[in-house]
């Protein structure tokens, strides 16, 4: 299979986390050159070029996509992948808890697509497939969890913008596919803490307790790896996945056909 990724330029959120490390590894493994993005810039995994950015501040997008096309005249993929996750009693959450994961794992991905596009089309236009766009999801936005109101409400938000924006600029003629990944739980620091912060908010549920039941939930068998949706995210930034659009691919190992 024919990948067509050498010397494409992609650009990656949220790079520093374990989902982001596998990405921009594996992007490079494919001849991609990768503009990694975090918030704290540079902390950890490897990348072609390191970048600070705030997904929430759009002054920080558009700063971010000229130099972008100041320096590489293209951009080929975005995977949108900054996130939080914060875990708390509905009734107890701080308004300011809601509206920050709202603004990180939507807005940042709003900000993304609607800076990005207009540099995505021109690449789009002179690439097999076009241009690719990749939002990371999550399980949550299918099937709610205790304690993750904002997270589930935000990751359902992002599905529904994946699609919207797909329609759009399908209509509108860009060569710019928009997809979006749902893992089910990741191996991950972020896993651990939500399981730690369960176990505590649950009043002391025993952590193996909780990682069984969280495993039993994959009929696969295990948790899911970070470079099992990084190879996803390849595939979708591929012309291998060239008609592929408006979609949602599970990485769970069956946890939303259940």
């Amino acid at each position: 299979m024919q990948l067509g990724l050498e010397n494409a330029v992609a650009l990656v959120t949220g790079a520093s986390g374990n989902i982001g490390v596998a990405t921009c590894d594996a992007l490079r493994r494919e001849g991609v050159r990768v503009i990694a993005t975090d918030i704290a810039g540079r902390t950890g995994g490897t990348a072609d070029e390191w970048r600070t950015l705030d997904v929430t501040r759009e002054n920080e997008w558009r700063d971010l996509i000229a130099g972008i096309r100041a320096d590489h005249g293209r951009l080929d993929i975005l995977v949108n992948n900054a996130g939080i996750a914060i875990m708390d009693r509905l009734e107890d959450m701080p308004l300011a808890d809601w509206t920050r994961t709202q603004d990180i794992n939507v807005a940042g991905i709003f900000l993304g697509l609607k800076t990005a596009v207009p540099l995505m089309r021109e690449s789009g236009a002179n690439r097999a497939g076009g241009a690719s766009m990749i939002n990371v999801a999550s399980g949550a936005a299918d099937k709610p969890a205790a304690f993750s109101a904002a997270y589930c409400a935000s990751k359902a938000a992002v599905a529904m913008l994946t699609r919207a924006a797909a329609i759009e600029f399908a209509a509108l003629g860009y060569p710019v596919r928009v997809n979006s990944v749902h893992p089910g739980a990741v191996e991950s620091e972020m896993i651990d803490g939500i399981i730690a912060r369960y176990s505590a908010l649950t009043g002391g549920t025993p952590i193996a307790d909780l990682h069984a039941a969280m495993l039993k939930g994959h009929p696969m068998g295990r948790l899911v790896l970070p470079d099992d949706v990084a190879d996803t995210i390849v595939f979708l930034a591929s012309t291998a996945s060239r008609y592929t659009h408006g979609d949602a691919l599970h990485i769970d190992g069956g946890h939303a056909a259940t």
